[in-house]
């Protein structure tokens, strides 16, 4: 996301330290023009789109439906409701490291969004105390950092009562449990977007490698190049649908897809696919030999006998490389 696409309406900062008696916090004032403003709106762009992240709903009448804002002006109490469970939570648990807490509330695209990051502490920025109000002491150069991975974050649409964070774990006693989802904001977590295209490419693909035996290698080019036509025109996966487009010619492979993904808890229903799942799943095909070479090969050329071709005979497989103005990198 583009982070002229964000607007900003509060920023409240917060010390995050399990030695204190509770979590201080303040708003923080906004200077659009400053670099530790810049920082926080490429914070929250470059991980508002992000793959990887987990998902989760809730409902109206649950503890995040009582306590989530859908206007700006209820912000002060939603972070006081979060920062006392996250200073009961680091009371009882290992494996969360003190640093600072933001709180944004800001509009995308006339959508209100509200934001939490928790940045480990840093060399670069640190939280600290001073006369009374929590503030940001910064030691070098601070942009570009949106980058570093000492972060955990969450999302939340309070429209759509959609959640999207990151994978973060502490441990409890003898159980290790995502402590944002779990216990902050007691919801329970779905596979990511990149988590679920990769079960279902993994469920295809022990299906060709089960049910087409010598034609396997031939089925898994045509694969890829389908599953990226179907991300690319429809904007979604669907494995209901998926099977009748890549298994056409074989009943028992469809059969055994379906039990796949039932297996793997596939859910029923369309998966949507964002720009950078769409542009990774039409790049590059890897083709890896029993001796360990790796070919990587885009999507557009594997029908192209002009580039690249195969021959199979006897359970083996031929490649020809015929681009010959290529380079070794």
């Amino acid at each position: 996301m583009n982070k002229s696409q964000v607007e900003i309406d509060r920023i409240f900062l917060a010390s995050i330290d399990s030695t204190k008696a509770y979590v201080d916090y303040n708003e923080w004032t906004i200077d659009p023009d400053g670099e530790v403003f810049q920082y926080i709106l490429q914070l929250f762009a470059h991980n508002y789109d992000s793959v990887s992240a987990k998902k989760a709903v809730y409902e109206s009448d649950s503890f995040l439906g009582t306590v989530v804002p859908e206007e700006p002006e209820g912000m002060d109490a939603f972070v006081d409701v979060i920062s006392d469970e996250m200073h009961e939570l680091m009371e009882e648990a290992f494996g969360i490291a003190a640093g600072s807490g933001l709180f944004i509330y800001g509009t995308v695209e006339e959508q209100p969004v509200i934001a939490f990051f928790k940045l480990n502490y840093q060399s670069r920025l640190a939280c600290e105390k001073k006369n009374g109000e929590v503030i940001w002491k910064k030691d070098g150069r601070l942009l570009p950092g949106h980058t570093q991975k000492d972060y955990d974050y969450f999302y939340i649409m309070p429209y759509d009562r959609r959640v999207w964070m990151s994978d973060m774990k502490c441990i409890i006693g003898d159980e290790q449990i995502d402590y944002m989802a779990e216990r902050i904001l007691k919801i329970e977590l779905n596979k990511s977007e990149k988590e679920t295209v990769k079960v279902i490419e993994d469920v295809v693909v022990d299906t060709i490698k089960e049910c087409y035996r010598e034609e396997a290698p031939k089925k898994l080019f045509e694969y890829r190049q389908t599953m990226a036509a179907e991300a690319k025109e429809k904007g979604e996966i669907d494995p209901v649908k998926l099977p009748e487009r890549i298994f056409a010619d074989s009943p028992k492979a469809r059969e055994r897809f379906v039990e796949k993904s039932e297996e793997m808890e596939i859910p029923a229903k369309p998966l949507y696919v964002s720009p950078g799942t769409r542009r990774a799943l039409s790049k590059k095909q890897k083709i890896v030999t029993e001796n360990g070479i790796e070919i990587l090969v885009p999507v557009e050329y594997l029908k192209d006998k002009d580039v690249f071709e195969y021959k199979q005979e006897n359970g083996m497989v031929s490649i020809y490389i015929h681009d010959v103005n290529g380079t070794l990198k």
